[in-house]
């Protein structure tokens, strides 16, 4: 199980009170993941992830992959989203760790994904269309993603080819 940091409830229901998330209901930590403390979140309003960020993980890196879900969901690709705090943040801090609560998406975590998932990961990042600059953590031009995303469609050519 992928809980290494505890979390008390009296102080979970703190935390939870500045973000919009509604009162906290249950919560129980999840298998998934493997560096950082995972707990599903049933609040009034829903269901969420809480993601506490163990010590092998910069907390100067989380804008960058939390700005990078957030560009992607903008995109149209169906990914869950950071939540934002009551004061503009997204990250807090819980248990003396940085966290993050992100929305839950319903689904199961395959186990032993296959060739033909790989390829259709691959599809739908082809598929993402960028345009103008993307501000992820620095600037990329548009012309710098869509020359990786032509050589990203050439590889998912060559897999379906190898695929058959």
């Amino acid at each position: 199980m992928a809980v290494y940091t505890d979390v008390a409830e009296g102080e979970l229901g703190a935390f939870l009170k500045h973000y919009p998330v509604g009162d906290l209901l249950s919560y129980k930590g999840i298998a998934e993941g493997t560096e950082n403390s995972n707990f599903l979140l049933h609040t009034s309003s829903g269901s969420y992830i809480l993601t506490l960020y163990e010590k092998r993980v910069e907390k100067a890196d989380l804008p960058f992959f939390l700005g990078l879900m957030s560009h992607l969901a903008n995109k149209g690709v169906s990914c869950p989203l950071p939540v934002t705090a009551h004061d503009g943040s997204v990250i807090g801090t819980l248990a003396g760790r940085p966290a993050v609560i992100i929305t839950f998406l319903e689904g199961l975590s395959l186990r032993r994904p296959t060739a033909t998932h790989c390829a259709e990961v691959g599809k739908a990042l082809a598929d993402c269309k960028f345009t103008g600059t993307v501000s992820l953590h620095g600037e990329y031009e548009a012309k710098d993603l869509a020359e990786r995303t032509r050589l990203a469609k050439e590889e998912l050519a060559a897999l379906r080819k190898y695929l058959g």
